[in-house]
């Protein structure tokens, strides 16, 4: 008979090397994927809470599209300085004290959005987020990346996990203007409603997560050599290719994510309710494409399937301006594809084998502070366009140029594996 709480003390405890190996070959990688899964559920919650809530939040505080396009991309700007800390924070702190740290800041950044009473406090409230949001999205492939040693498996729990935010923008989406709204008259309710859920995912990765601070022998040393270490890691050509393509996909998906449903509304008519549906219809495809595409990834296709991925949305956009109104929706929900470049991109870099195994906190963090640059760019850049002569128009062409780049970089990355092959 074993101890009960021996059974316990291994949940929450790493032991010896040996064990470790078998425990990650045992089912609990999916105990620890689940809790991944929900605080990164909860993320795409509370990053999306004010999307569908544009215009009631402009009225409320008297903002300007402009404005409110600041508002939106504040926690982006926010992520590129912190995302690099957060990868260092991770390799010395390991998955589990730093994802509770950025869930536990995530969750303050969305109740503090209910309590707003201005463009300054909601930026400040926003830009929360961005403290605590580089924590949970570079926590997450570095638990994948520790716990899934099968390569099939890994790919699957890639796309899974990178959809997991998608889900909770399709729940933001449709209980907002459809649900919520309407039962507490209120986008103040409404965000701390949807922001609940952060706090239960919080409470159960609490509940299942391993923590332990890795010792180290020589940490003065290491300090030091922080900024030599995030050096190296992004000294390759290939590594490089991977970040620029990083800036560009999260340009597209932060800048159309964060305006689609206000594109729909003004732009094309819709009402809120109809806009918000269709919008959480397009990440629906997002989830499936994110669950299709990265079992079928390798290095030799990865460029391939990255470029016919983004010239499947850039029809998609191009045909949103020409189509008439009734067929838009379409076209919409084929643009929702967006969300599987992320994991596919992701992939690139945890198979690239100039990527230090040793490093992978470090890695993703900068990986994401340098994407998030195009999470600012592209809602501030949308919503000045969308104040401009051009129009909401203006905001799909520019969103297709960023598709042809993305291309152009998909080009440059096969080029540069057959220098090195």
């Amino acid at each position: 008979m074993h101890d009960p709480s021996s059974v316990v003390m291994r949940l929450f405890r790493v032991p010896n090397n040996s064990f470790q190996k078998r425990k990650h070959h045992s089912s609990y990688r999916w105990v620890i994927f689940s809790g991944v899964f929900g605080v990164y559920l909860g993320f795409g919650m509370v990053a999306m809470s004010l999307a569908p809530l544009v215009g009631e939040i402009r009225s409320d505080l008297n903002l300007t599209r402009g404005e409110i396009g600041i508002a939106l991309g504040t926690w982006q700007f926010i992520y590129i300085l912190t995302s690099p800390i957060a990868g260092r924070v991770i390799d010395r702190l390991g998955v589990g004290y730093s994802m509770t740290i950025g869930a536990s800041l995530v969750f303050v950044s969305g109740i503090s959005r209910c309590l707003t009473d201005s463009l300054p406090t909601l930026c400040m409230a926003v830009a929360l987020f961005g403290v605590g949001g580089p924590l949970v999205s570079s926590c997450a492939p570095t638990a994948i990346g520790i716990w899934f040693t099968d390569e099939e498996e890994r790919k699957f729990a890639v796309g899974a996990y990178t959809a997991a935010p998608a889900i909770g923008s399709i729940a933001v989406l449709v209980l907002s203007n459809s649900v919520l709204m309407p039962l507490t008259n209120s986008w103040r309710w409404t965000i701390a409603i949807e922001t609940s859920v952060m706090a239960i995912a919080l409470v159960f990765w609490l509940m299942v997560a391993e923590f332990k601070v890795e010792t180290k022998q020589n940490a003065k040393a290491e300090k030091g050599q922080t900024f030599q270490i995030w050096k190296s890691t992004v000294a390759s050509p290939e590594i490089k290719i991977i970040f620029f393509l990083g800036v560009a996909v999260f340009f597209l998906s932060h800048g159309l994510g964060g305006w689609m449903p206000e594109m729909l509304r003004e732009h094309v008519g819709f009402s809120s309710m109809a806009a918000s549906n269709w919008t959480a219809g397009s990440l629906g495809v997002g989830i499936v494409a994110s669950l299709l595409l990265p079992p079928r990834i390798k290095r030799q296709n990865f460029s391939l399937i990255l470029s016919c991925t983004v010239l499947i949305i850039l029809v998609s956009l191009v045909s949103i301006t020409f189509l008439p109104s009734y067929i838009i929706p379409l076209s919409v929900m084929v643009a929702g594809s967006r969300s599987a470049l992320i994991p596919i991109v992701i992939l690139a870099l945890m198979e690239s084998p100039k990527l230090n195994p040793k490093q992978m906190g470090t890695a993703y963090g900068l990986w994401f502070a340098s994407a998030e640059i195009g999470g600012v760019l592209g809602p501030v850049s949308a919503g000045r366009t969308a104040d401009s002569a051009f129009g909401y128009d203006g905001v799909i062409w520019l969103m297709c140029a960023v598709c042809l780049m993305m291309i152009f970089l998909a080009y440059a990355f096969r080029m540069r594996m057959e220098i090195i092959n």
